[in-house]
């Protein structure tokens, strides 16, 4: 576990109070967050980082296995075939897609029943953004 997780639960509660229209409890929260971000080998820019982090992340375009053309979706069925908490029978059930798209035009994509299992098992593996 990172030390950013570890005192994430922390940072959070204390962050609303900066909004605070007491100017003694707005330097009191900023002063709480700085002392947890220390102890944890942390400081400001690293929680700048973060915010900025996910804020990307969430802009991203959720990735799905319908937009894919054939030879990408293929690599990322190899890629997702990977995951170690994959099943054996996830595995079984990957390889023939993989097959299937082998021959297929750019503009051909999986069936929806089989987009909606890799979709399934890539946010479990690897979460929902791109």
């Amino acid at each position: 576990m990172n030390q950013l997780s570890r005192i994430g639960g922390r940072v959070a509660k204390l962050l609303p109070l900066l909004a605070s229209n007491r100017p003694g409890e707005v330097a009191a929260a900023a002063a709480a967050i700085t002392r947890t971000l220390n102890d944890a080998g942390l400081d400001w820019h690293t929680l700048a980082a973060v915010v900025e982090a996910e804020a990307k992340r969430q802009a991203a375009p959720v990735f799905s296995f319908a937009s894919l053309p054939p030879r990408t979706a293929r690599k990322q069925i190899a890629l997702l075939a990977r995951w170690p908490e994959l099943t054996a029978a996830q595995r079984a059930r990957m390889e023939p897609m993989r097959e299937w798209l082998h021959r297929k035009l750019p503009t051909e994509r999986l069936p929806s029943e089989c987009i909606a299992f890799l979709d399934d098992l890539w946010r479990r593996a690897f979460g929902g953004g791109a």
